[in-house]
């Protein structure tokens, strides 16, 4: 778990199903918080600093409002974790163009036999 090794996680999840999965799996946990609704809408009122974000987007990759509010809160460490190429490459140049180094890319074979690829990259602030 991430969550031991911070003093805050807060999740930000859309769906439902996925919420409710989030809050059995952190029950434990008494420094997570999971809130529920779109993340370009929950971002820009959070009232604490982001140290670090980790964004798992649908395919269609970070929806650009969403991107926008994560850039407005400026975390020195971004991870982002893509089932996509294309759309991982497409916002990489959009937080590359907003001051944010890709470090490192690493790919991850979830479903062999497939040509499905999960991509895992780390963004510094520069």
């Amino acid at each position: 778990h991430l969550a031991k090794r911070a003093g805050l996680v807060i999740g930000v999840e859309l769906a439902p199903a996925a919420v409710a999965d989030l809050l059995e799996n952190t029950a434990d946990l008494d420094n997570v918080e999971v809130i529920e609704g779109p993340v370009e809408a929950v971002l820009p009122n959070l009232d604490v600093p982001l140290d670090a974000a980790v964004v798992d987007p649908p395919r269609a990759g970070v929806d650009r409002f969403a991107l926008d509010a994560l850039v407005a809160r400026r975390p020195a460490r971004l991870v982002y974790v893509s089932c996509d190429p294309a759309t991982l490459a497409r916002d990489a140049k959009r937080l590359t163009a907003a001051g944010y180094c890709l470090i490192e890319v690493q790919p991850v074979d979830m479903f062999p036999q497939t040509y499905h690829i999960e991509s895992v990259a780390l963004f510094v602030s520069t």
